[in-house]
C-alpha cells in the first residue's frame, strides 16, 4: 500500500513539473547535449510513420543534475534508458518529454540517454515540420508561427533553443532505390537483407536542432568541387533526376557566390557545401551542409540564384554564429538578405548591388509597416513577426547602412573578426554591437540606437547651404556653409552620431565629396571646396537607408530616362551639354506651406541637379495606392511645386494620363524644372 501511494504522489509530481517545464523554458539550461545519434526507420511512407532511438549524450551544467527535460514533439514514446538501465516512470506532456535519474550527474559526468519512439511527426500550420508525400519525406528546421521557433523536436527530442549545439550521427533506413541525405557528411550505406538500405551521415560541427536535417527521397547527385584556398570543398546537389540537367545552369554561379562570401566574410568552415531539393512550394531552409531547397527554384534558369545565395550565406550568418534568441532574428536573415545583395555586387557589379539594395528599399518603406503590422525595430521583434520583413528586408537595410557608415575595408574586416570570435557559438545584437566597436574602434553604440534598436524611420536633407569666396595667394577655394536638417516618421528620438557624403557638383560636372557627422533635429556645418559648387547633394550613392529612395544620372542626349523606385520619369526634348538630374521619393508628409491646399500625408518627390538651363524636358511622375494619401478622386487632384524648401507650394499645369493595366496615373510636366513637387487638393 505504500509503495503504490508513493507512485501515485510521484506521478502527480512528475506532472505537476511538466506544467511549470512547459512554461519555464529556462530548466532546459541544465543540461548540455554534446552528441545526438539519430537512428530511424524512414520505410513507411505509406502511414507516414518514423520509428527508432535517439542517443544523446549528456553532461551537465548544474551542480547535482536531478532530472532531465526536452523538447519532443507528438510523436509516441516507447521508453528510455540511462546508461543501459531502464527508466519506468516518464512523463511526455505538451511536448515535453520529462524523467527523473536515479542518482544524481555532476559536471564532470557524462550519461547516455536512449529514447525509444514512432509516429507521424507534425508540420506546423504556417511554415515548418516535417513533410511526406509519396515519394519524399523531409524537414524544415523552423515553426514560423510556434514557440519556440526551433522545430527539431518533431523528429528527435532535443534543447529546441539557438543556444544548445551539438553534433550529430546520422543513421536512416529507407526503402530500395531511396537515398537518405543529412547534415554533414555522408560516412557508408549499408544494403540491409529486407532490401531496404540504411545511410550513416555524420556532423562533424556543433549546430542547434534546427539546422539539423533529413531528406529521403529518390535522388541523384551533381557534383563538383571549389578550392577554399588548398582546401577542397565539395559542392553537392541533390535532386530528382528528371531536375538532374537543370542543376548546372540553376547553380551556374554558386562558387562565384562561395568566392564573394569568403572574401567578404571569411573562410567556408563546413565539410561540405550542401542542398538537397524538396518538394516544397514556399522557400527555403539553411540546414548546415544540407540546405532543404525547393524543386521549383532548379528550372534550369538563374531566376532564383539569390535564393540560392542567401541560403549559402547562413553557413556563416546563422550556422556558423547564431542568433542567441528570436529577438536577435535579424543578425541570421537580415544579413542573409543583405548578403543576396553583396552575391549580386560580387558577380554582376556596383550597379546591380545598387539597383538590387534601391528596390529592397522601397518596399520596406512602402510595405513592411503593413506586414509587420506597424513600423518596428529589427531588433526585439514580435515573436509572431520574427520571420517578418522587418527582420529579413529591412534588417538588409540596416547591413546595408552599416557599410556605408564604417566604410568597406573596416566593415568587412570586422565582420570577418566577428566570425571568427563567435564562431560555433550564439551572439546577440548587443554583442554584435560591442565587437565590431572594440574591433573597429568607431564607437556605434548611437548607430544602433538609431537604426536597430529603434523603430520608423529618419530623414535627412539639406535645408540651404551658402558660398563662402577664400582666396588665396595661388587659387580661389569655397566654403560651402550648409544647414542639415533630420525629421522623423514613426520614431520620437533624432538620431546622434550621424555619418553621411556629401557630394559637391560645379558645372562641368566635377565632383568633390567628403564625409560629414551631425546628430540632432539641425546642424550647422562648414566644408572648404576646391571649385565653386552648383549644387550640393547629401548621400547621392545612396548609403543611407533614410526615408527616402534615391536615383541619379548624368544624361547628354535626348530621350526619355526612367528613375527605377522613385515613380519618376523625365523626357528631354532638347539638350546642349551634359545635366545632372537627381530624384529622389520621400516617404514622409511634406510640410504645408500653403493653406489654400491640403498636401498628400505620405510622400513627395525632390528632383534637383546641375545645369537645369541646359535642357528642356517634360516631368512625369506617377502614384499608384502605395503613395498616394488624398482620398479625392484623381480628376480634383492637382500638382504643387517648390523651388526650394523654404519657398511656398504652388500650383502649376500639368496633363493626367491613365494606365488602366498597371494601376498607374501619370502627371506630365510640360515646362520642367528642378524643385519639389507633391500631390494636393484645393481646400
Amino acid at each position: 500500500m505504500k509503495h503504490k501511494i508513493f507512485n501515485i504522489f510521484l506521478l502527480f509530481f512528475l506532472f505537476f513539473t511538466n506544467i511549470v517545464n512547459a512554461q519555464n523554458y529556462d530548466i532546459r539550461k541544465n543540461i548540455d547535449i554534446l552528441h545526438c545519434e539519430i537512428n530511424l526507420d524512414m520505410t513507411n511512407f505509406k502511414n507516414k510513420i518514423i520509428s527508432g532511438n535517439s542517443l544523446l549524450q549528456i553532461t551537465s551544467r548544474t551542480e547535482q543534475l536531478n532530472e532531465i527535460s526536452l523538447d519532443f514533439g507528438d510523436l509516441k514514446v516507447d521508453s528510455i534508458k540511462v546508461n543501459s538501465n531502464n527508466i519506468s516512470i516518464f512523463s511526455h506532456y505538451n511536448k515535453i518529454l520529462f524523467f527523473p535519474l536515479k542518482s544524481p550527474v555532476m559536471p564532470s559526468d557524462t550519461i547516455s540517454v536512449c529514447i525509444y519512439y514512432h509516429g507521424n511527426p507534425e508540420m506546423e500550420d504556417t511554415w515548418g515540420g516535417f513533410f511526406f508525400t509519396e515519394d519524399a519525406a523531409f524537414n524544415m528546421g523552423v515553426g514560423m508561427s510556434v514557440n519556440p521557433h526551433c522545430y527539431g523536436r518533431v523528429w528527435f527530442p532535443c534543447i529546441d533553443s539557438f543556444t544548445e549545439k551539438a553534433t550529430y550521427d546520422f543513421n536512416i533506413k529507407v526503402p530500395a532505390d531511396f537515398m537518405a541525405v543529412c547534415s554533414g557528411i555522408l560516412i557508408d550505406a549499408e544494403k540491409n537483407i529486407d532490401k531496404t538500405e540504411t545511410f550513416h551521415w555524420k556532423m562533424n560541427d556543433e549546430i542547434p536542432s534546427y539546422l539539423v536535417s533529413v531528406a529521403v527521397g529518390k535522388y541523384s547527385l551533381f557534383y563538383k568541387k571549389y578550392m577554399s584556398g588548398k582546401k577542397e570543398i565539395p559542392i553537392e546537389v541533390y535532386v530528382r533526376e528528371a531536375l538532374l540537367k537543370n542543376v548546372e545552369s540553376s547553380f551556374a554561379n554558386i562558387e562565384n557566390a562561395v568566392s564573394s562570401f569568403e572574401n567578404h566574410y571569411g573562410n567556408y568552415r563546413w565539410d561540405r557545401i550542401g542542398y538537397v531539393c524538396v518538394p516544397f512550394r514556399s522557400g527555403a531552409m539553411e540546414h548546415a551542409c544540407n540546405i532543404a531547397y525547393p524543386e521549383y527554384a532548379v528550372d534550369g534558369t538563374l531566376n532564383k540564384e539569390t535564393l540560392m545565395a542567401h541560403e549559402l550565406s547562413h553557413s556563416w550568418f546563422g550556422n556558423l554564429v547564431t542568433c542567441e534568441t528570436d529577438k536577435d532574428m535579424w543578425l541570421n536573415e537580415g544579413w542573409a538578405s543583405f548578403s543576396e545583395a553583396l552575391f549580386k555586387e560580387s558577380v554582376y557589379g556596383k550597379k546591380a548591388y545598387k539597383k538590387y539594395v534601391r528596390k529592397n528599399h522601397e518596399d520596406v518603406l512602402t510595405r513592411s509597416h503593413i506586414r509587420d503590422n506597424g513600423y518596428r525595430a529589427v531588433y526585439g521583434i514580435p515573436h509572431k513577426y520574427t520571420y517578418g520583413s522587418t527582420v529579413y528586408d529591412k534588417g538588409a537595410d540596416v547591413a546595408h547602412t552599416l557599410r556605408g557608415y564604417m566604410g568597406d575595408s573596416i566593415f568587412f574586416s570586422s565582420l570577418t573578426a566577428y566570425l571568427e570570435k563567435f564562431a560555433y557559438k550564439t551572439a546577440s545584437t548587443h554583442d554584435f554591437c560591442d565587437f565590431l566597436s572594440q574591433y573597429s574602434g568607431i564607437k556605434l553604440d548611437d548607430f544602433f540606437d538609431n537604426w536597430v534598436f529603434t523603430a520608423g524611420f529618419p530623414y535627412f536633407y539639406i535645408e540651404t547651404f551658402d558660398v563662402e569666396t577664400i582666396k588665396n595667394v595661388n587659387k580661389k577655394q569655397f566654403d560651402i556653409h550648409i544647414n542639415i536638417k533630420q525629421e522623423l516618421k514613426e520614431r520620437a528620438n533624432f538620431g546622434k552620431n550621424n555619418k553621411a557624403e556629401l557630394c559637391f557638383f560645379d558645372k562641368k560636372l566635377n565632383r568633390f565629396t567628403k564625409s560629414v557627422n551631425f546628430s540632432g533635429k539641425s546642424s550647422s556645418l562648414s566644408v572648404r571646396v576646391p571649385f565653386f559648387p552648383e549644387n550640393v547633394f547629401f548621400d547621392i550613392e545612396e548609403k543611407i537607408s533614410d526615408i527616402t529612395v534615391d536615383n541619379y544620372k548624368i544624361v547628354s542626349k535626348r530621350g526619355t530616362y526612367i528613375f527605377p523606385n522613385t515613380k519618376f520619369e523625365i523626357e528631354i526634348n532638347k539638350i546642349s551639354d551634359s545635366v545632372l538630374i537627381r530624384s529622389s521619393l520621400n516617404y514622409i508628409a511634406p510640410e504645408n506651406t500653403n493653406s489654400n491646399f491640403e498636401t498628400n500625408k505620405t510622400s513627395f518627390w525632390n528632383i534637383s541637379g546641375v545645369n537645369n538651363e541646359y535642357f528642356i524636358a517634360k516631368g512625369i511622375f506617377f502614384i499608384d495606392n502605395l503613395n498616394n494619401s488624398l482620398s479625392e478622386s484623381i480628376d480634383k487632384m492637382v500638382l504643387l511645386y517648390r523651388k526650394k524648401r523654404t519657398d511656398k507650394w504652388e500650383k502649376i499645369d500639368f496633363n493626367i494620363k491613365i494606365n488602366s493595366n498597371k494601376n498607374k496615373t501619370y502627371f506630365v510636366v510640360s515646362d520642367f524644372k528642378f524643385g519639389e513637387y507633391t500631390l494636393g487638393i484645393k481646400k
